[in-house]
């Protein structure tokens, strides 16, 4: 029988966490909703630091606080359950160690997968002329964003990429050892 943390754990995620969530019950879903809920948790703590420093008046006004995470999350999420889901069929293992080196892989990929969508927007805007910017000043907003957002919070996606994948293979663990 597992560990008794593992059965809490695996009952705390189908109660309150993505386990409710529809097919959450397929190991691909599943590892998807956990890398998307782990995207939404560190852009959620990531914007918690950043206020906690608007208070102490060592950074940006409250509004940049909040904006930069909340213009963060419909890129990040996306991206992250897309590589939750790829990830999980590309190497579907229920080892610990798995989980923690696919979930912090997924949490750098989730970058990549997140430059091709902001620079596609950005592509497209300038390809019809609605920014006024050329493609190769699109190309290179979109790799700004992106790399000044890979500096500002990798060493929060990361070890909660890594977290997410070892929580999650736990669970999983759980449910295969049960069946």
């Amino acid at each position: 029988m597992p560990p008794s943390y593992r059965l809490t754990l695996r009952k705390a995620c189908k109660q309150y966490g993505p386990g409710r969530l529809p097919n959450a019950d397929r190991p691909d879903i599943g590892a998807g909703y956990a890398a998307g809920s782990a995207a939404i948790f560190a852009t959620g703590l990531y914007g918690i630091v950043l206020s906690g420093y608007a208070v102490r008046g060592t950074s940006g006004d409250w509004l940049s606080s909040f904006l930069f995470p909340a213009l963060a999350l419909p890129i990040a999420v996306p991206s992250a359950f897309f590589l939750g889901v790829v990830g999980w069929r590309l190497a579907p293992s229920s080892s610990s160690i798995t989980g923690i080196i696919t979930g912090g892989i997924g949490a750098i990929a989730t970058y990549l997968v997140s430059l091709v969508l902001v620079g596609g927007v950005l592509i497209v805007e300038a390809l019809f002329s609605l920014s006024g910017a050329t493609l190769m000043e699109a190309a290179e907003i979109a790799v700004g964003l992106v790399v000044i957002a890979f500096i500002l919070t990798w060493w929060i996606t990361i070890p909660v990429g890594c977290f997410s994948g070892l929580v999650y293979m736990n669970v999983t663990e759980k449910a295969a050892n049960s069946t």
